[in-house]
């Protein structure tokens, strides 16, 4: 299949961008509101596929929940909207059969299965034991306590907190291992708090009484995490002033910490109430270095960077098992190499060695991963031509992206064929 080709017409990037709802908060959100049966105006909520797939099997459930057979629910590849499906329907009265696309069928739900079933869920695998599909029978939990591996997904923790309150004795989670990607279940926290449910997080513990949730109506902040390929597009240009609205300094997204350690980059971000602007200063970073034990969603887009802009890179808090589940680092070391870069892995630390990256054109192989298309995408900036070839479906998380790195002096070309 022919690539996506980039052009890139201006090593500036100047201007103002807006991107949408957190997809983290409004997948949660949604969630919250179908748990209490209520119905709340959501401004700003994002347009991604996975929140659409959501928000259409929250609708579906509540259409089919007195079917004598198993309603199938599939995901496709939204294997966090899974997750939250899951305890959701373990909860909710009716019979489910919970599936999605064939590579997500290679992770495992097993933890939180297992979770569950410790609070009584009827949950039994149809295929492959500890991965999906599953058939769920529905009903009514009590709560309690339940240990739960923090180390392999956030999602799986943040899934039994969103359903705590809707047990008739609360639930206190005990978190085995230190936790994966912390700022979501402290995001998660926040928004039960918010909605008047009693939450305590501790060290290793998570204790939320009964209740039910009082969602009020309210505008959704900008997704950070789409912000991180602008990030890059600011760090590559040779100037830059860009804008973007919505993006707030004290969000409760952990995101945020991309204003931090782009510094490093040479790119300042400066707040204000409509938003954060981009601009290049000076810097002289002989090798990078962040742990993102926090927020391992960006580390890609901090190593691509330390790649194009030819500068050693510690990354700790990387669990590479982890990355390995998707194909995700091995696609991602292989074409690294075509930057002269390589990686190496220390503990739980990613170390990247640079090469001399110059060339005025590039082609990539995405491997049908949206993060890796758009964390590859910025590098257009650094030469004059960039293909890239299978780069997946960006409406899972970003589905303007093209569209708008378009208005910044790189020009885009789809062929047809290509899901965008």
């Amino acid at each position: 299949m022919e690539p996506i080709v980039l052009k890139n017409k201006d090593h500036n990037l100047k201007g103002t961008v807006k991107i949408t709802g957190s997809k983290a908060i409004s997948n949660r959100l949604l969630l919250m509101e179908a748990l209490s049966f209520s119905e709340v105006h959501f401004n700003n909520l994002s347009h991604s596929h996975d929140t659409e797939v959501l928000r259409f099997y929250l609708s579906f459930f509540d259409t089919c929940a007195n079917s004598r057979i198993a309603m199938i629910v599939d995901t496709g590849n939204a294997g966090a909207v899974m997750r939250f499906i899951m305890a959701y329907a373990a909860i909710r009265e009716g019979k489910w059969l919970i599936t999605g696309h064939e590579r997500l069928k290679e992770h495992t739900i097993q933890p939180l299965v297992d979770a569950l079933r410790s609070l009584g869920a009827d949950i039994v695998y149809t295929e492959k034991e500890g991965a999906p599909p599953v058939k769920i029978n529905g009903k009514p939990l009590k709560g309690g306590e339940v240990a739960i591996d923090a180390q392999q997904s956030s999602h799986f923790v943040s899934a039994l907190m969103l359903i705590a309150p809707y047990m008739s004795r609360g639930l206190t989670i005990h978190l085995k291992g230190k936790p994966v990607s912390k700022a979501y279940l402290e995001m998660t926290a926040q928004l039960i708090k918010q909605s008047d449910v009693d939450i305590q997080m501790e060290n290793d513990r998570i204790i939320i009484k009964p209740g039910d949730y009082n969602l009020k109506a309210q505008t959704i902040e900008a997704d950070w995490n789409n912000a991180a390929y602008w990030y890059q597009m600011a760090a590559f240009s040779d100037e830059s002033d860009l804008f973007i609205e919505d993006l707030k300094k004290e969000s409760i997204q952990g995101e945020k910490v991309l204003a931090e350690f782009f510094q490093q980059f040479g790119v300042e971000t400066t707040f204000s109430e409509k938003g954060i602007r981009l601009t290049k200063i000076p810097f002289e970073t002989k090798e990078f270095s962040f742990d993102f034990t926090n927020t391992p969603d960006l580390a890609i887009p901090a190593i691509v960077t330390c790649a194009g802009m030819n500068i050693p890179g510690k990354f700790t808090g990387i669990n590479k098992e982890r990355l390995k589940e998707n194909s995700r680092i091995e696609t991602l070391e292989n074409e690294l190499k075509k930057l002269g870069a390589s990686l190496t892995y220390q503990n739980n630390s990613i170390l990247l060695e640079p090469g001399t990256f110059s060339a005025s054109e590039l082609e990539l192989e995405a491997d049908n991963d949206h993060k890796l298309a758009m964390s590859f995408a910025p590098l257009s900036k650094k030469v004059q031509t960039l293909k890239l070839f299978s780069p997946g479906t960006v409406k899972k998380s970003y589905p303007h992206f093209w569209k708008d790195i378009n208005n910044f002096g790189i020009r885009v070309t789809i062929p047809e064929g290509i899901c965008s």
